[in-house]
């Protein structure tokens, strides 16, 4: 067993973080959400680079501007020459795996991770 933290990422497309019981929605239920946030790490003070899907999911990818990236549409193909942080911590040590949309469209549908089940 590796002594190395588990790392999970949660991206959901379109979700306003006031609807979360963690930031006092008083109707919504998040139990499962709120217990992440509470024994995990919240990005309160995060910003999109772009305001179109696909270029702000390769910046978030790569920590690059759309511009350096050269990806500035939903369109866009992220090079596959670009590491990616699915790269890292493939070289320290992790499996990685990605579930759901990340809008690679390119040759390369995997970036960086190990394992991308399709369903």
């Amino acid at each position: 067993m590796s002594d190395q933290p588990n790392i999970l990422i949660i991206m959901s497309d379109q979700h306003n973080k006031h609807v979360l019981g963690c930031y006092g929605d008083k109707i919504v239920r998040t139990p499962n959400l709120d217990r992440l946030a509470a024994q995990g790490m919240r990005f309160d003070n995060a910003y999109t680079p772009a305001p179109l899907c696909v270029p702000a999911r390769m910046s978030f990818m790569t920590g690059r501007t759309p511009t350096n990236n050269q990806v500035w549409g939903n369109h866009g193909l992220l090079d596959s020459g670009i590491p990616t942080w699915a790269h890292v911590l493939g070289l320290a040590g992790y499996e990685t795996s990605l579930i759901g949309r990340m809008h690679f469209e390119s040759h390369d549908q995997y970036h960086g991770f190990e394992n991308r089940p399709h369903g």
